[in-house]
C-alpha cells in the first residue's frame, strides 16, 4: 500500500486514507496535517478528523470570542469619546456667546492633555501590575506609558482596554469645565486636568474596577463580603467629576452679576442657545450606549449578550423617563414647558442609571430616573440659594444623581443579574438589593465607596483650588471677564460686540 510521508516527521498514512480525510475536511493541506498528527490507519478516518476538530476548536473559539469582545469594546470607546462633542455643545449652549471659544478650547484640551496624562501615569495607577502580575489594594504599580502592554503577546494584549478607559478618564475630567465656565483661569484648569487624569481618577478606578481593589466586588475577599457595585461609572466618573465641580465652583466664586446684592438670582443671566443644548443632549444620549452597555466589557456568549442588552434597555428607559419627569415637574413649578429642563432630565436619568444599569430591572431604570429628576431639581435650587454658580448644573446632575443612583443599587439590584456579571463569590454573602432579599451588605458597601471616593477627591482638589485662589491664579481678572474671554484672551470679536448698523426705514402696515 503506497504511504504518504507525515508532515514534519509525523505519522505516515496511505493515499486512500489521505483522500478520505480530504473528502471530509474539503482541504488537502488540512488533510495532510490530520494524517501527520493522528494514526489514521489505526483510528480510522472519521475518528482522526473528529479528534483534530476537537483540539482545534478550542483556540479557534477563544480567538473568535476575543476578537468579538475587542471589537465591541473599541466601538464602545468610540461612542464614549463622541460624548466629548456632546459636552462641548452642551457647555457652549449654556454660556454667553462672548466666551464660546474659551469653553471649546478647554473641552478639546481636556482630551489632548488628558491623553498624555493617562498614557504616562493614569493607566498604570489604575490597572498596572508588577512583573509577577500583582498589584496592591490601593494603587496600580506598573504599565506606565504602556511599558508592559507593548511587550505582551498578541493573545494577551490589552490595547483595547487602555483605549476604552482613556475615553472614560476624559469624560470624568470634562465635567468640571462647564461648572466653572466663564471665569476660571486657563492655567488653573489645565493643572486640574493633569491632576485628575493622571492620579486622582485612576486611583479611585483601581479601588473599584480591578480584582485587587479594596472596594471591588471582583476582589477575592470583598468589602463586607460584597464589594461596591459601580457597573458603568456612577461613582468613578460622575461622583468624582461632580465632587471636583463642587469644590471648583465654591473656590472660583460666582460670575460677576450672577447674584444681586441681596442674594437674588439673575434669571436672565445666561444667553442660552437651545439649539446647541439639544444637539449636545442627543450626542450624549447616543454616546451613553458605549458608556453603559460597553462597561460589560464583553458581548460574546449568551450571558454577556444578555447583560449588554439589559444595560442598553435600562439606559434607554431611564433617559426617556428622566426627561419627561423633569419636564412635568418643572411645568408644575414654573407653569411653562421648558426644553432646557427636558434636556436636563434626559441627562439626569442617564447619570442615575449608570451605577446599576446592568443589575437592575428595566422598570427600576424608570424609577431611578424619576428620583434623579427630583434630586436634580432640588439640588439645583439649593445651589442657587447658597449662591454657588454652577453654569451647567454639573453638581446637581453628576454628584446628586450619581450618588442617588449608587445608593439605589444597594436596594434594587436583582440577584440573578448580579450573578450574571459579578459571578458567585464563595466569600460573598447575599450581595444584591436589600429590597430583593439581600443582606444589606451591598448597601453598606455602596455607602462606604461613595463617601470614601468623595473624600479622596476632596483631599486633592480642596487644597489645589484653595492654593490657586490664594495665589490669585484661579480666575481671570475682572476686566477680562466683563469683556469676554474670547476677546480678551484670543482677540475674537463675537456677534454681540459688532457695531450696530442703522436700521432702514420700514413701512408699517395697519
Amino acid at each position: 500500500m503506497p504511504l504518504v510521508p507525515g508532515v514534519g516527521g509525523g505519522f505516515e498514512c496511505s493515499v486512500a486514507d489521505l483522500t478520505g480525510v480530504r473528502e471530509l475536511v474539503g482541504d488537502y493541506r488540512t488533510a495532510e496535517v490530520i494524517c501527520s498528527r493522528f494514526d489514521v490507519a489505526k483510528e480510522g478516518v472519521q475518528t482522526a478528523v473528529i479528534k483534530y476538530l476537537a483540539k482545534s476548536a478550542g483556540p479557534s473559539i477563544l480567538e473568535t470570542n476575543h476578537s468579538m469582545n475587542t471589537e465591541f469594546l473599541l466601538f464602545s470607546g468610540f461612542l464614549v469619546f463622541l460624548m466629548q462633542a456632546g459636552f462641548a455643545m452642551l457647555c457652549a449652549g449654556h454660556i454667553r456667546v462672548k466666551n464660546n471659544m474659551n469653553i471649546l478650547l478647554k473641552n478639546l484640551l481636556d482630551c489632548a492633555v488628558g491623553t498624555m496624562a493617562w498614557f504616562l501615569l493614569g493607566n498604570g495607577f489604575a490597572f498596572g501590575e508588577n512583573s509577577k502580575g500583582y498589584a496592591n489594594p490601593f494603587i496600580g504599580v506598573g504599565d506606565f506609558a504602556l511599558s508592559n502592554t507593548t511587550t505582551n503577546t498578541r493573545s494577551d494584549s490589552s490595547w483595547h482596554l487602555f483605549f476604552f478607559h482613556w475615553a472614560f478618564s476624559a469624560a470624568a475630567a470634562t465635567i468640571v469645565a462647564g461648572a466653572v465656565a466663564e471665569r476660571v483661569a486657563f492655567e488653573c484648569y489645565m493643572g486640574y486636568t493633569c491632576l485628575m487624569t493622571s492620579f486622582v481618577y485612576p486611583v479611585a478606578v483601581h479601588w473599584v474596577w480591578t480584582k485587587w481593589g479594596w472596594l471591588s466586588p471582583f476582589n477575592a475577599t470583598p468589602l463586607f463580603g460584597s464589594g461596591a457595585i459601580d457597573f458603568a461609572g456612577g461613582i468613578l466618573v460622575h461622583c468624582v467629576g461632580g465632587t471636583a465641580s463642587l469644590i471648583g465652583t465654591y473656590f472660583c466664586g460666582p460670575r460677576i452679576g450672577r447674584f444681586g446684592v441681596n442674594g437674588e438670582v439673575n434669571r436672565d443671566y445666561r444667553e442660552t442657545n437651545g439649539n446647541l443644548v439639544v444637539l449636545g443632549t442627543f450626542l450624549l444620549w447616543f454616546g451613553w450606549y458605549g458608556f453603559n452597555p460597553g462597561s460589560a466589557g464583553s458581548i460574546a456568549g449568551y450571558t454577556s449578550a444578555a447583560v449588554v442588552s439589559r444595560a442598553a434597555v435600562a439606559t434607554t428607559l431611564a433617559a426617556g423617563t428622566g426627561g419627561v419627569a423633569c419636564l412635568i415637574i418643572s411645568f408644575i413649578i414654573n407653569r411653562r414647558w421648558d426644553v432646557m429642563q427636558l434636556c436636563n432630565g434626559v441627562l439626569c436619568g442617564l447619570v442615575a442609571v449608570t451605577p446599576g444599569c446592568g443589575v437592575i430591572d428595566p422598570w427600576a431604570g424608570m424609577l431611578v430616573a424619576i428620583l434623579g429628576a427630583l434630586v436634580f431639581l432640588g439640588a439645583d435650587a439649593l445651589m442657587l440659594k447658597v449662591q454657588l454658580d454652577d453654569v451647567v448644573a454639573a453638581v446637581p446632575m453628576h454628584l446628586g444623581c450619581g450618588a442617588m443612583g449608587t445608593l439605589f443599587v444597594g436596594l434594587f439590584a436583582r440577584e440573578e443579574f448580579v450573578k450574571d456579571f459579578y459571578g458567585v463569590n464563595p466569600a460573598a454573602g447575599r450581595r444584591w438589593g436589600a429590597f430583593f432579599g439581600g443582606d444589606g451588605k451591598l448597601l453598606a458597601a455602596q455607602i462606604v465607596a461613595l463617601l470614601v471616593v468623595m473624600l479622596w477627591v476632596t483631599l486633592f482638589f480642596l487644597p489645589y483650588f484653595w492654593a490657586m485662589r490664594r495665589a490669585g491664579l484661579i480666575r481671570v481678572p475682572m476686566e477680562q471677564e466683563l469683556a469676554g474671554l474670547d476677546a480678551s484672551k484670543y482677540g475674537v470679536i463675537t456677534t454681540n460686540e459688532l457695531p450696530t448698523m442703522p436700521k432702514p426705514r420700514q413701512k408699517v402696515y395697519m
